[in-house]
């Protein structure tokens, strides 16, 4: 049976951090992941581009004032950490950070090559099945290695797994739901599946709150997604509830006045109603929106009255929707670890040597780089926290 200083159950974000900041500081450390090679799961961030933070770094931007952590380790530190192993990182006009390749490729590469200059011993396609205290040490038991240990990270995210260990060090969590995910409408949207939407504000109504964005919608074949959808989706997630309305307006710079004069100054350009309006929209668009004013898309432009107008005129501004449920496939669970329930370097209260960091934490924040910053800083803090340890 191996013996390390460090076992960390997770090699994605998170786990490669710690495990490459452990080792830099001479600890003997190996990672039990799933997957075949460490940082897999960045892959799948940032649209393939791996959005490694943001600029405009601010607590409120998470479900938690984690501002005492962000003092720690933030946006610049993260940056420098990356450039010191071989990342050159640039930021778009919102601060949402990537590397100049726009490839999560490259930082995968550059976390395996700390792993094998650092001599991190990665146990690839092993499934962690429990963690046993044993004397002054832990057990760590996969589908195929027994792993001796003094300090346990948990960076594995939030799955059965990691249930079964809160529960048997009675380590306290918040219900985990799906966050960062697009959000399916009773209304159906099979033939807007497809089109984007930019620069449209959405209102969300939830339990009487109203929630606001700005930014691109996606529509999808039951629902609807993107940037804007998934913020929303991670209040919804918050509040433990899928179920509400939302109202998107398509042409958020404009008044009503000014919509209602764009399309009255148009009537006598275009035959009918649907030409009209495939001036300013899609045609799938175009059409949605005639259905919901109950009109004919071959109503000729001359006959339309300041009442049908002003019907087409409500619906682009206020393009309603009811929420049911979410999409399966999410980009951030919610729930997790009460911070409480830990000390200030991310420890077990209940259990000394035991370490979370990352999603499976109680912390998540909107889309931009938000959450892989939590990754990163929470790295930080656990790794400062067991290189202490062993200075003591």
């Amino acid at each position: 049976m191996r013996s390390f200083d460090v076992c960390i159950i997770g090699g994605g974000a998170s786990g490669s951090m710690a495990a490459v900041l452990l080792a830099q500081k001479g600890l003997n450390v190996c990672v039990v992941d799933k997957f075949e090679k460490p940082a897999k799961k960045l892959l799948v961030t940032g649209n393939g581009k791996c959005n490694i933070t943001n600029k405009n770094m601010n607590s409120s931007f998470y479900n938690q004032n984690i501002a005492r952590y962000l003092n720690v380790f933030n946006e610049k530190n993260a940056i420098d950490f990356f450039k010191s192993i071989g990342i050159d990182i640039y930021a778009d006009a919102e601060g949402r950070c990537y590397p100049i390749s726009n490839s999560a490729k490259t930082v995968q590469h550059c976390f395996i090559n700390q792993f094998e200059k650092l001599g991190i011993t990665f146990f690839g396609e092993n499934i962690a099945c429990n963690v046993e205290q044993k004397d002054d040490c832990f057990l760590v038991i996969t589908d195929k290695e027994k792993l001796q240990c003094k300090n346990v990270i948990f960076a594995c995210g939030l799955n059965d797994f990691a249930l079964s260990i809160f529960k048997k060090y009675n380590i306290k969590y918040n219900k985990i739901v799906p966050s960062l995910v697009a959000l399916k409408t009773k209304q159906n949207t099979k033939k807007l599946d497809g089109i984007r939407v930019s620069n449209v504000e959405v209102i969300a109504n939830l339990n009487g709150e109203k929630i606001i964005e700005s930014g691109e919608v996606l529509f999808k074949e039951h629902g609807l997604s993107g940037i804007v959808i998934f913020n929303i989706s991670s209040i919804f997630a918050r509040n433990k509830c899928f179920e509400g309305k939302i109202s998107i307006n398509l042409l958020k710079n404009y008044t009503n006045l000014q919509i209602f004069n764009f399309i009255n100054e148009k009537l006598d350009i275009f035959k009918n109603v649907q030409s009209l309006l495939e001036s300013m929209f899609t045609k799938e668009l175009a059409k949605e929106i005639l259905n919901r004013a109950n009109l004919n898309i071959d109503s000729p432009c001359n006959t339309l009255s300041k009442i049908q107008i002003q019907k087409i005129v409500d619906i682009i501004t206020n393009f309603n929707f009811d929420i049911v449920e979410h999409y399966e496939n999410n980009q951030v669970l919610s729930g997790g670890v009460e911070l409480n329930d830990l000390t200030d370097c991310l420890e077990s209260r209940t259990k000394n040597g035991i370490y979370f960091c990352g999603e499976i934490c109680d912390i998540d924040g909107i889309c931009g780089g938000y959450n892989l910053q939590w990754a990163w800083t929470s790295a930080y803090i656990v790794a400062s926290g067991i290189i202490s340890s062993f200075k003591q």
